[in-house]
């Protein structure tokens, strides 16, 4: 288990109404530092909701979110959204990209262009995309992309990041690329939220789960999900979604 006895984040009693309809209803939970949260739930369950409520885009009906880094202090919040809207003729190129994500921070924290330059380089080496550093966005692959963003939100040396559906529509092989280099991360002390339908990727990846649909309908460790707790929080049967590592029975 990766993590401290620090806690990045603590969720209380949160609740959020959308056009006289509620998203989410009392949840509450807390993600210490370093921790790897997989969020998972079916479609409409209000995971992407939770995220941008976490990032301050969409205020809380009720309830409560407090942050803390490693140091007591407001962390740096790093994102991955889902998908880039982008047609063929999208012109920035893979180091452009990147670099967006530094904007505001290098001014705020008097760091200079060629540290700017110097962060890309490495990151984009770290992702293995150094070699497309000129390649156009759009001539990614998408599990390419996927690494591309991640380069981009790690460019503002994030405490905490926050990841939508990150490895939707990527091979198996770039989905275990990508959650060995989140793994990494983790190690080196940053705290990840990530989003996501694989229930077979976050069950062999994650520290610990959050099962969410409007409601929470359980959070702890991802080796003691069970199968009545996921059947339960999706209203079907678990046997829709094939598991990497099998999720023990309920408990008689």
């Amino acid at each position: 288990m990766h993590g401290s006895d620090c806690t990045a984040l603590t969720v209380t009693a949160l609740t959020l109404d959308l056009a006289g309809r509620r998203i989410l209803a009392n949840v509450s939970f807390a993600v210490r530092a370093g921790e790897f949260l997989g969020l998972i739930g079916p479609n409409g369950g209000g995971k992407t909701t939770l995220l941008r409520t976490l990032l301050g885009l969409v205020p809380p009906t009720h309830g409560t979110i407090s942050w803390a880094d490693r140091n007591c202090g407001r962390p740096r919040l790093g994102y991955v959204p889902q998908r880039v809207s982008a047609d063929a003729h999208f012109p920035l190129e893979c180091r452009e990209l990147v670099l967006q994500g530094a904007a505001g921070f290098l001014a705020r924290f008097g760091s200079g262009r060629g540290e700017s330059q110097r962060r890309c380089d490495e990151l984009l080496a770290r992702v293995g995309l150094r070699g497309q550093a000129a390649t156009p966005f759009v001539h990614l692959s998408g599990g390419q992309q996927r690494r591309l963003l991640l380069a981009r939100a790690l460019m503002r040396r994030p405490d905490v990041l926050l990841l939508d559906e990150p490895t939707a529509g990527v091979d198996a092989e770039g989905q275990d690329r990508f959650c060995a280099l989140l793994r990494e991360l983790t190690g080196e002390g940053l705290t990840l939220i990530l989003v996501s339908h694989d229930l077979p990727l976050i069950t062999a990846h994650a520290d610990r789960i959050a099962c969410l649909n409007v409601t929470l309908h359980w959070h702890g460790r991802a080796g003691e999900l069970d199968a009545g707790t996921v059947q339960a929080a999706y209203r079907c049967e678990l046997q829709r979604y094939q598991l990497r590592h099998p999720i023990s029975e309920p408990p008689a």
